[in-house]
């Protein structure tokens, strides 16, 4: 499972309805649409390896991970793919043929910054927005949506579980980062600044701190 990160927004109310899609949900689909087809809930491993082996993706930069990927793309064979996986594996094709992409999840980490869509979420009120996205803020939606409202003043608080750390504020005015203020990695912070970004991030969060944190 992946570490959450909530997101508040306060940006004029209609750059917040700009992000929300028909059903009343905020979806960064509105934003940086994936233009390719996948009808599926999940992304079967094979059918995904095998794809990445038939188009030749680099591995992962990490020695382990990148092993394993070689490892498993060596032994891929298409005849052992289940009618489905076979499916999805075409479909993988089609959509890297035509977007670059393989899957929506696919997609997603590149143009989005995150792995998924907006969870938990809410619209507080006017102007204001709350949501969870998994292992980090979606910075570049809130990019693409600042270029589209270039007037529009638009302030993020971010905030992991893992409080403390990967938290932060970001504004973006005119398509940029034009201020931010972000936890450095936890080992390297000072204990001052340590308690700081802790109360930042329960602040985020709404929850309540720890008793050992007090």
């Amino acid at each position: 499972m992946p570490n959450w990160v909530t997101n508040k927004v306060k940006a004029p109310q209609e750059v917040i309805q700009a992000l929300v899609n028909e059903e009343g949900r905020i979806d960064f689909g509105m934003i940086l649409k994936f233009e390719g087809e996948f009808p599926w809930n999940g992304v079967f491993g094979d059918a995904e390896t095998a794809a990445e082996a038939v188009l030749r993706l680099p591995v992962s930069d990490h020695p382990l991970v990148g092993g394993m990927q070689r490892e498993s793309r060596s032994r891929f064979d298409l005849s052992k793919l289940s009618d489905e996986s076979f499916e999805q594996f075409v479909q993988m094709l089609r959509n890297h043929r035509k977007t670059g992409f393989m899957h929506s999840m696919d997609f997603a980490r590149s143009a989005w910054g995150t792995k998924w869509n907006a969870c938990d979420q809410s619209i507080e009120e006017p102007g204001l927005a709350k949501f969870d996205t998994a292992w980090s803020f979606p910075e570049p939606v809130f990019l693409k949506l600042s270029q589209m409202f270039p007037e529009a003043t638009i302030e993020l608080a971010y905030a992991d579980e893992d409080i403390g750390s990967n938290c932060g504020t970001v504004t973006f005015k005119g398509g940029e980062a034009v201020s931010r203020e972000e936890s450095a990695d936890w080992n390297s912070m000072s204990e001052a600044d340590q308690q700081k970004w802790q109360a930042f991030a329960y602040e985020v969060k709404g929850w309540e701190p720890e008793p050992d944190e007090d």
